[in-house]
């Protein structure tokens, strides 16, 4: 497993790497990705090239992986498991062959994955997935953590889960958590022009989908902390985030749309595929005339901002290097 403090996670459905950017905050190593969206699949191979990631393999199809071959090479089982099947849009429809939560838990078992931590935008899935973990041996803390939950100026609620079964690969993974200072960025406390270079955008529409479909870097790390926290302390078992073990890890600060709006002011809409907030059947909703009003239109650039991704994330072209300098030193 390498080194003391090494933690190595493997990414399915890893999309263009929100939770990669997360395990990086934690000072975590990808070690693997899967993802079958060729456009996400390239993105990740220019960040690799860019060396804003690590390297490593990205597989296609996680249908056509068997989980023993990668027993042993990896510390926690990353995903974010396509969520169709349990969403309330899904009703009534065929979606069966969107439900990837079997292949995901075929893959833990057959891999023997030590610890699995899984993302879904719906409480019902990750009921599921805890109730199908705790049935074969996994100890699994679940909780709600949104952008909104950590300061930034849209909501995007989510829901995380983090199972544990081996118990010495945990124990490292502690000890390595418990050398990590307090997430306490300045990302969304800095106005846009001053996160990175504007990046241009090479293909508008995918960028605005991979990103409107990532995990938040700052959510992602942040929840992973409070999840151990909960295995060791079994103080909270709420859905709800506690306020006192959220301040513990993490340090909110006032945002530059606050800054420049006011307190009062109120959310954004959070960045989605949505190509016209300034429609008359969007502008009915309050998020969506805040969105208007502080940005004009959505952009890869002001998505990315919002999502706490370097600007440059989502392109297909080389990244500007001092963009992904910059997010590193704003998210301390």
């Amino acid at each position: 497993m390498g080194q003391l403090t090494e933690i190595k996670e493997f990414h399915l459905f890893a999309g263009i790497g929100g939770g990669i950017y997360g395990g990086k905050l934690l000072g975590h190593k990808c070690c693997a990705g899967v993802e079958i969206n060729d456009f996400c699949k390239a993105v990740l191979r220019q960040r690799q090239q860019d060396g804003w990631m690590d390297k490593f393999p990205i597989y296609n199809d996680i249908t056509e992986l068997n989980g023993k071959d990668f027993e042993g090479t990896f510390d926690v089982l990353c995903g974010g498991f396509p969520c169709q099947a349990f969403s309330h849009a899904a009703h009534g429809k065929n979606i069966a062959e969107k439900n990837l939560w079997g292949e995901m838990f075929r893959f833990i078992k057959e891999s023997n994955a030590p610890i699995v931590f899984a993302e879904n935008v719906t409480i019902k899935a990750l009921t599921k997935a805890k109730s199908d973990l705790e049935s074969i041996g996994y100890t699994v803390e679940l909780c709600g953590l949104s952008c909104g939950d950590i300061g930034a100026d849209h909501r995007r609620n989510r829901y995380w889960l983090l199972a544990v079964i081996s118990k010495s690969v945990f124990n490292r993974l502690v000890k390595h958590i418990n050398t990590l200072s307090k997430i306490s960025p300045d990302w969304w406390a800095t106005k846009p022009d001053d996160v990175g270079e504007s990046v241009c955008e090479d293909n508008r529409r995918e960028q605005l989908k991979a990103v409107g479909n990532a995990q938040c870097p700052f959510v992602a790390a942040t929840v992973f902390r409070i999840l151990v926290n909960r295995h060791v302390n079994h103080k909270f078992r709420t859905i709800a985030v506690n306020k006192s073990e959220l301040d513990e890890i993490f340090q909110k600060k006032k945002t530059w749309i606050k800054s420049v709006y006011g307190e009062d002011f109120g959310l954004v809409h959070t960045p989605t595929t949505m190509a016209n907030y300034s429609a008359p059947s969007m502008m009915k909703h309050l998020g969506c005339r805040n969105f208007v009003t502080v940005f004009g239109k959505p952009t890869v650039v002001n998505a990315e901002y919002l999502m706490g991704f370097p600007l440059g994330a989502s392109a297909l072209k080389p990244a500007v290097k001092e963009n992904f300098h910059l997010w590193q030193m704003l998210s301390k």
